[in-house]
């Protein structure tokens, strides 16, 4: 072979196009990169929107079911409106868009029912008592009391009574277990509850024994106003949890981030059809003979907003009354719905 021929190199098309090759498959890779880096990011993204969902959705559906447990339709004390027995603080209150933002709101009564208590029939409570004891020698009352607290409510129910179930509700001022047979559960004066007072006068005594535990009163919104009051923003909306009815206040808990918009739909016990037809303003009052017995959630969570890219365009869709969105953003959404019955509610009717 000649010598000169062994020594030859790539001429400059060979080498341009070896060039345009690489860099073609290197163009055609990073394109591959760049597509699975989104899926992998889409894919985490939808694994935190259905666990926010999941949770959300979950703590919304397990405390409304426990509406009404120990309430019947109405609980006489301090957080009625006052005045009358038709003030009384009912088991389910829907507030449609509350704070003028879009979501829903809603407050549920009931019992605790890991905490039940009994009061003691050796003692006579008139209706303006201000303390109720509990025999210490009954089964597990010693453990439980011991996790009543001054501020916390107390809901105690009569379900002896053959007009109706009554239920009253009390602030724990404090609670005495220095005896080694009774306890007592101190309560504030519930002299200026208009409400209590016209349900139970001083007159009359308070049946025993009653059916005692902590009241629960949970309010559930969102918050999605950026002010000086709670986490949440327009950017950062948060699933907010409410202990003492003065929603919204800087003791409320946030639960879950990003969750836009919830939304709570009502079948009422007279509607006759099924399915029932749902209403979405249900806000009940004592004198409402309508009650639901199924509530629909609707939960819709969002993703971290994708600005970097902008490659992802969408809006919010409508859930319920509340009309979807008009402009488009940047954000994944999932909507996950629920039914849930009101178990509680189906079995007793108010003695007031």
């Amino acid at each position: 072979m000649p010598m000169g021929r062994a020594r030859r190199g790539f001429t400059l098309i060979e080498l341009a196009v070896a060039i345009t090759l690489a860099t073609m498959i290197v163009a055609g890779l990073y394109q591959l990169f760049i597509a699975q880096s989104r899926q992998l990011q889409f894919l985490d993204l939808q694994a935190e929107m259905n666990q926010n969902l999941r949770f959300a959705t979950d703590i919304l559906t397990r405390t409304i079911r426990q509406a009404g447990l120990g309430t019947a339709t109405g609980t006489a004390g301090p957080l009625g409106n006052g005045g009358a027995p038709s003030a009384l603080l009912n088991p389910v209150l829907g507030y449609d868009d509350p704070l003028g933002t879009g979501p829903d709101a809603i407050t549920v009564v009931h019992q605790d029912p890991s905490l039940t208590l009994y009061t003691s029939n050796m003692f006579t409570y008139p209706g303006d008592t201000t303390e109720l004891a509990f025999n210490l020698g009954q089964y597990r009352h010693a453990a439980k009391l011991g996790q009543y607290a001054a501020g916390e409510y107390l809901l105690c129910s009569d379900f002896a009574n053959p007009l109706g179930m009554a239920s009253y509700l009390w602030t724990i001022s404090s609670v005495d277990l220095s005896s080694t047979d009774y306890a007592y559960i101190h309560l504030d004066s519930n002299g200026a509850y208009g409400d209590y007072t016209a349900a139970m006068p001083s007159t009359q005594n308070l049946p025993a024994p009653l059916s005692c535990s902590k009241g629960e009163i949970v309010t559930f919104y969102i918050d999605d106003i950026e002010d000086s009051v709670g986490p949440g923003s327009e950017r950062h909306p948060v699933l907010m949890m409410d202990l003492d009815f003065d929603w919204p206040s800087d003791d409320d808990v946030p639960l879950v981030d990003d969750i836009e918009d919830i939304q709570f739909q009502y079948c009422l016990e007279d509607d006759g059809s099924m399915p029932c037809t749902l209403d979405t303003s249900f806000n009940p009052t004592l004198s409402t003979s309508e009650w639901p017995w199924v509530i629909r959630v609707s939960v819709l969570a969002r993703s971290r907003q994708d600005e970097a890219t902008g490659h992802f365009v969408s809006s919010r869709p409508g859930l319920a009354n509340h009309s979807a969105a008009t402009t488009t953003d940047h954000y994944y959404r999932q909507h996950l719905q629920t039914d849930v019955t009101l178990r509680n509610m189906r079995f007793y009717s108010n003695v007031f």
